[in-house]
């Protein structure tokens, strides 16, 4: 079984499912349920995992609508306004009664100093262990120290770093703040998403300046750890879906064992 950990889709009907953008960014190119099955098809992959796109904000409607449309083969990781008073309360509701199945905090949006705010974070973080939800972390290097306060404080709590946490264009795997990222692996609770490799490349696809940072992290967090996650749409201005894939599978020197963990039974042990 292959899962893709990491998707994003979207419709454009602002008339039913209105954008409500966070950071600004509004589509204007179809990436929806349809499309995204179709590449999934394509390449046998059989499950995803939704990832609520910025320009819904906290709407997260149309990815709950996919997920109940198909409940065999997506789960849903939903967004909530963290800075919020009613967050918890919000993400009870999304997870118990809307059937989500994790969230997103997006901390890269924001300077680092504004999620030092302890008050909030406890409350939202001991909601999150109170679930029993993974928590997926869009962050730079700039968020590192912070990651591992929250992996200590939270142990309970399941911490996914999106795309190896966004390094720095053209770093190398044995360049220091990689090995800080690195350091997370010490926190049996934090997992790597190998994905977004356009994010933090020199070159054009198949990426393969980076793919030394993809076994670094699997060296570091171990292959129960270690996702793969394609990043549609995304992915499709660059290469294929399935060319995506094919890197993970072909490319990085993994057994077939190696990639029954990285390609799904990770994946699967978070969120099914």
């Amino acid at each position: 079984m292959i899962i893709d950990s990491h998707v994003h889709v979207w419709t454009l009907q602002p008339d039913r499912y209105p954008w409500q953008p966070v950071g600004g960014y509004v589509p204007t190119t179809e990436a929806n349920v349809s499309l995204l099955l179709d590449a999934m098809d394509l390449a046998g992959v059989d499950r995803a995992v939704l990832v609520q796109p910025t320009p819904y904000g906290w709407n997260n409607t149309y990815l709950l609508d996919a997920a109940r449309e198909h409940p065999e083969r997506f789960r849903v990781v939903g967004l909530v306004d963290p800075h919020s008073s009613a967050a918890p309360a919000k993400l009870t509701r999304l997870v118990r009664d809307q059937r989500a199945h994790g969230v997103r905090l997006n901390w890269n949006l924001e300077p680092v100093e504004v999620w030092q705010d302890a008050a909030m974070q406890d409350e939202l973080w001991s909601c999150l262990q109170a679930l029993g939800i993974p928590v997926c972390i869009q962050m730079t290097p700039d968020y590192i120290d912070l990651a591992h306060s929250m992996a200590a404080r939270y142990p309970e709590v399941h911490i996914v770093f999106d795309h190896l946490a966004r390094p720095r264009t053209g770093i190398g795997a044995s360049d220091k703040e990689f090995a800080r990222f690195l350091q997370l692996a010490e926190h049996p609770n934090c997992y790597a998403k190998l994905s977004g490799l356009n994010y933090y490349s020199r070159q054009r696809a198949p990426y393969r300046d980076v793919w030394p940072l993809l076994q670094a992290a699997v060296e570091a967090f171990g292959l129960q750890r270690c996702m793969w996650g394609s990043d549609f749409p995304f992915v499709l201005q660059h290469w294929s879906y399935a060319d995506a894939l094919q890197v993970v599978q072909g490319k990085l020197g993994a057994s077939q064992n190696d990639l029954e963990w990285i390609l799904g039974l990770t994946a699967k042990s978070l969120w099914w």
